[in-house]
């Protein structure tokens, strides 16, 4: 049974382009009337089908015939040449359709339009369609030559089937992989399937099969089953081959029985009773009804039976597990070393006796990003030979320069790329414009696809989606990783980029540092990093032969050097406008105040970056760009206004306007229906009822927000805005400004203005109502997760939002009408009977300047409200006096009080005995009348860090905190005047970093702080700031001898021999000492490696080289004093 993955050669998709824009109602409307046209474009579709028929034999026949790969390539460029042609008619068609719109013309006129001739531009297409005729029609005599034949799906085996055997002794970096596989060999905890399936998933050359041997070799695992059996499935899921070796490995027989009925009864009964393990390797296939059937005699093993399946493809582990998949990573560059060591020297003796040669190999193996079959390959490439010249070759080289037989890189990774379908062939190839190591995301990749037309449009189903399918094909395939450092942000392996790189060829071009290039005629794609130096820019010149450029992408770095970089005027107005074919531009990040108006020429834009900008205005003429589906502008902040015809980019997806300073929306932004992205939505006083636009707006999704509300005059006007209806939206912003004059009209527009129930972030800023309108809290609102409230200071009390089932993070800022929360925050007065909050894990109430209280908990603990509450703020409430008990939280972590009236935080009467389990975290902060702790101290054993600022008449902290208190780590009390002393018992005895600044009385008290027993202290601040400074510190048996770190400010006189005892310091800081006159005579400890002086101006000629105390600290490796390095 053939393999159905297959989807053909990468040309395929284009040519399919080609042929639908042939098809189209443009082209159609075009050569209407047009007889010699239409004989021409006949010809060049005739030609293009007898080519089409022998892609499949030429894709397949590239990697080892370069002639092949270069009529590819020849062939590649004249049919961009057609389908630029096309485009071109496309274009023109579309331009006059939009230009008798405007004039008010009749549809007959308009279709008159289509035929009549236009010198100007008709006189030119029959020619070039003549020119490119030509062209394919000598390529296309050229495949006979070659011997291309029609149909041929045959497949040229590069590559050995792998065997169950291995040698432990080769394999580095997998120990971990092996243990957790083989422990769910070993468990029979098997809930709903007789049978598991662990699928091992992972790139070309991960060493899925390598783990996968590992574990089946293992003693323990043959000693646990009754039978193994070890199948490589390969690319052709023969159902019946499998089965026959199966048949073979379990009752120890060749078996060559042909009829699957017969061959499944046998394994059937072979089966029956034995607990068995089987592996699968290398496995391609995706159709479910084959993996059904060939599964049918294993469900009679008995209970605890397993099956590995090793493949590359994501789905297919999706498809055939029952456990979860185990994702291979790559290997450390340690294990790689060895690894690729193992394979390039025959003993270890060789690697000493040539040095030079490993640090060339360490420095190959960084090539290979932790990917075993690479260092595997390349340390056998260089095996026994010592020549620094051929190591340094084979270091210098793109590895895929490396012929299949020196290495078997190519092979396994190209096979990944052969078994795309067409369509994802040109974009994974496209993704050559990334650089290594180079971080993309889904959202932006996709616009760039859906540009290029790469896209194939679905009934039903946007572009975007389409393209989201197509990257999340490519994830599940390993071409895409996640990217470890960036949210929501992909990278591919290097040697993955090195595939697309080799696959695009001369059609795709990336300038990296100090490269020097050749621009070909052929060359479609260009990007560059940006951010390097101006000098990069002058290599510019050479895109002058690359007239049919589709891509000028200027790439990010991701920690670039200066926020702006110039852009030479040459290349903006010269350059760009001459690359007349250029789909996708991106020149975010430059100090471009204007474009020129010549950027009109470029027809077939259709994605423009002009993001993080100086640009102040866009020009009139780029409504002339009526392919434009993207125009990002966010972040340009002198941008005022949008040129007043956007309205005429019919084919407008995408407008990102975030962060700017636009004033109001252009006119008629109704007319882009197919407006997908609107970051922002603004009105002024003329342009109120513009909100009106938004009912046009059908598809709007992701990220919303709507600023000048209260410039609506009509409510009507924003009942018609129809938001309610925008079922793609996730995240909303309504925004008014200022004091309302009219409360009852906000509350009115806002009531219009609800949002569809599939909303997931709401926002609502300076509403001006008394009170909030019935939709907001009511449970139909399930998808909604976050909510913020701010500055709507006329509202009196909190709307109901303890029903909404899935809310997670609720922000309340500036309602400085609510006095107290009560019952209707909770929204009992519902029948849903669910818990109030009960998904809420962020709560902050913040400038809430008239809140008193917050007293009521609602029903008992069963039915009680935030059941997950793990972080709470209250912030900047000055009138707070009251708040729930901490065991109104069951699950809080994290609790920050700044600038309330709380005096004390409490527990119920009936929980003194509860315990805080979760909680980690305490931040009490310029709360003035705080005075103590619940009485028996906190029960929180999970508690790491506390800090205490401003609290001026806290008398005394937790009780019992030696004991309840275990794994208090850090610890900051400041300006607490009236602290007196640590409670009894002391601190705890793992804290490790004990800061304590302006409190007059602990400070007094010092030498009871019992701090010589906290043997884990390492870190200790003390500021004698407002306090009575002591005749000398720190005293003698003051600190315990483990520290390694103390900070002192605002002290006259140091303690030489307190000093003396601290044997593990290694850092000292002494900041705002005015009065310090010296270094304590019997000077510092020998421990220590670094001494910080701040504004200790007796101290600074003192401590320099030449100074009188320089000989205290002369063995002090680094000093620094006011910033500078002595």
């Amino acid at each position: 049974m053939a393999l159905e993955v297959v989807g053909g050669a990468f040309l395929s998709a284009l040519f399919q382009e080609v042929f639908r824009m042939m098809a189209s109602r443009e082209v159609m409307d075009y050569i209407r009337g047009k007889k010699q046209t239409q004989r021409l474009l006949d010809k060049l579709k005739s030609t293009l089908r007898s080519v089409n028929v022998v892609l499949d034999d030429a894709e397949e026949k590239q990697i080892i015939n370069s002639d092949v790969k270069e009529w590819l390539d020849e062939l590649k460029d004249a049919v961009y040449d057609a389908e630029e042609l096309l485009s071109d008619i496309k274009t023109e068609v579309l331009k006059r359709k939009l230009e008798a719109d405007r004039s008010g013309s009749s549809t007959s006129k308009v279709q008159q339009l289509f035929s009549d001739s236009f010198p100007s531009f008709d006189k030119g297409i029959d020619p070039k369609i003549e020119e490119i005729f030509e062209r394919l029609d000598f390529i296309a005599k050229e495949k006979d030559v070659l011997d291309l034949k029609i149909g041929v799906t045959h497949r040229t085996k590069m590559r050995l089937l792998a065997t169950s055997l291995v040698e432990d002794s080769s394999v580095y970096g997998r120990e971990e992989d092996k243990e957790r596989i083989t422990k769910l060999l070993l468990s029979d905890d098997v809930i709903d399937d007789r049978i598991s399936v662990i699928p091992i998933v992972g790139m070309g050359g991960i060493g899925k099969t390598t783990v996968a041997q590992l574990v089946y070799n293992d003693v323990r695992v043959k000693q646990h089953f009754d039978l193994l059996a070890w199948v490589c499935v390969s690319d052709e899921f023969d159902i019946v081959r499998v089965t026959q070796v199966i048949c073979g490995f379990v009752t120890l027989q060749t078996c060559d029985i042909a009829d699957l009925n017969l061959l499944q009864v046998k394994l059937k009964e072979a089966l029956t009773g034995k607990k068995f393990l089987f592996v699968l390797d290398d496995v391609w296939n995706e159709n479910y009804i084959h993996w059904d059937i060939l599964r049918h005699p294993f469900e009679f093993g008995a209970h605890g039976s397993k099956i590995i399946v090793t493949t590359r493809n994501e789905s297919v582990a999706s498809m055939m597990g029952t456990l979860p998949a185990h994702h291979l990573i790559q290997i450390s560059e340690e294990d790689c070393w060895w690894l690729f060591a193992k394979h390039a020297f025959q003993n270890a003796s060789v690697i000493s006796a040539h040095p030079n040669l490993e640090v060339i190999g360490r420095q190959i193996v960084r090539k290979c990003k932790g990917l075993p079959l690479a260092a595997k390959s390349l340390g056998g490439l260089l095996r026994s030979k010592f020549s620094m010249k051929e190591w340094e070759n084979v270091l210098k080289s793109d590895l895929w320069e490396l012929s299949n037989k020196e290495s078997n890189i190519l092979p396994a990774l190209w096979l990944s790329y052969y078994y795309l379908p067409p369509h994802l062939k040109r974009c994974f190839a496209y993704c050559s414009v990334f650089p290594k190591g180079y971080e993309f995301t889904k959202s932006r990749l996709v616009l760039l696809w859906m540009a290029e037309d790469f896209l194939r449009q679905e009934k039903k189903k946007p572009l975007e989606e389409v393209g989201v399918d197509y990257f999340n094909e490519l994830v599940s395939r390993s071409f895409f990783q996640h990217s470890s450092s960036v949210h929501n942000g992909y990278i591919m392996h290097d040697l993955i980029n090195d595939l697309a790189k080799f696959v695009s060829g001369e059609f795709c071009l990336r300038l990296e540092d100090n490269d020097s290039f050749d621009i070909v005629r052929k060359t479609r794609h260009f990007s560059f990093l940006i951010g390097r130096d101006g000098r990069d820019y002058e290599k510019f010149e050479a895109l002058y032969k690359a007239k049919y450029l589709h891509t000028f992408l200027s790439l990010p770095q991701r920690n670039p050097t200066c926020s702006s970089f110039q852009l030479l005027d040459t290349v903006l107005n010269d350059l760009l406008p001459w690359l007349q074919c250029l789909r996708v531009l991106t020149l975010s990040y430059y100090t471009i105040k204007e474009l020129p108006n010549s950027f009109s020429n470029l027809k077939h834009l259709r994605y423009l970056d002009l993001s993080s900008t100086l640009l102040e205005k866009l020009p009139e003429t780029l409504c002339t760009l009526y392919n434009l589906q993207t125009l990002l502008v966010s972040y340009c902040r002198a941008l005022t206004q949008l040129p007043t015809n956007l309205g005429a980019l019919i084919n407008l997806r995408h407008l990102d306007i975030e962060g700017t300073k636009l004033e109001r929306m252009p006119p008629h932004i109704g007319k882009l229906k197919d407006l997908r992205t609107l970051s922002e939505f603004v009105l002024d006083k003329r342009t109120g009822h513009n909100i009106v636009e938004l009912k046009e707006l059908k598809h709007l999704c992701g990220k919303f927000r709507m600023v000048g509300l209260h410039h609506i005059d009509n409510v009507t006007d924003a009942s018609e805005a129809s938001i309610r209806d925008k079922n793609c939206l996730n995240e909303l912003s309504l925004e008014w400004e200022g004091d309302t004059d009219n409360s009852q009209k906000d509350r009115e527009v806002l009531d219009s203005l609800q949002p569809h129930t599939n909303i997931k972030i709401l926002s609502i800023h300076f509403y001006g109502g008394t009170r909030f309108p019935s939709w907001l809290g009511d449970f139909s609102y399930s998808n909604l997760v976050g909510l913020k409230l701010v500055n709507c200071g006329n509202c009196c009390f909190l709307p109901p939002l303890g029903q909404l089932p899935s809310l997670r993070d609720l922000s309340i800022e500036g309602l400085n009408g609510v006095v107290s929360i009560g019952p209707e925050f909770y929204g009992y007065g519902s029948s849903c009977g669910i818990k109030s909050f009960r998904c809420l894990k962020v709560l902050k109430f913040c400038n809430m300047q008239e809140l008193q209280e917050w007293c009521y908990i609602g029903f008992n603990e069963d039915d009680g409200a935030f059941p997950n509450l793990s972080q709470l703020g209250l912030l900047i409430c000055p009138k707070l006096s009251r708040m729930l008990p901490l065991d109104c939280f069951p699950k809080l972590e994290k609790l920050k009080l700044f600038g309330t009236n709380l005096e004390s935080l409490t527990v119920s009467q009936e929980s003194h005995s509860s315990s805080l389990l979760f909680f980690n975290y305490l931040d009490i902060f310029l709360c003035p009348n705080f005075v103590c702790f619940p009485n028996g101290g906190l029960r929180a054993a999970n508690l790491t860090e506390i800090k205490i600022c401003g609290c001026e008449k806290l008398r005394s902290l937790p009780e019992q905190m030696h004991t309840l208190l275990p794994s208090l780590h850090f610890m900051l009390i400041r300006d607490c005047p009236e602290l007196e002393s640590f409670p009894e018992g002391g601190l705890p005895s793992q804290v490790k970093s004990l800061s304590i600044f302006s409190c007059k009385k602990l400070i007094a008290n010092r030498m009871q702080w019992g701090l010589r027993t906290l043997t884990s202290l390492r870190n200790l601040k003390v500021s004698f700031e407002n306090s009575e400074e002591p005749d000398m510190f720190p005293e003698k048996g003051l600190l315990p001898t483990t520290i390694t770190s103390v900070f002192i400010s605002h002290l006259s006189n140091l303690d030489g021999k307190g000093f003396r005892h601290l044997t593990s310091l290694e850092n000292l800081t002494i900041v705002e000492c005015p009065e310090l006159q010296r270094l304590p005579e019997e000077g510092l400890p020998a421990s220590l490696s670094e001494l910080i002086l701040k504004k200790c101006p007796l101290l600074q000629q003192r401590c320099q080289s030449e100074g009188e105390d320089w000989p205290k600290i002369a063995h002090i490796p680094r000093i620094e004093i006011d910033g500078e390095p002595v």
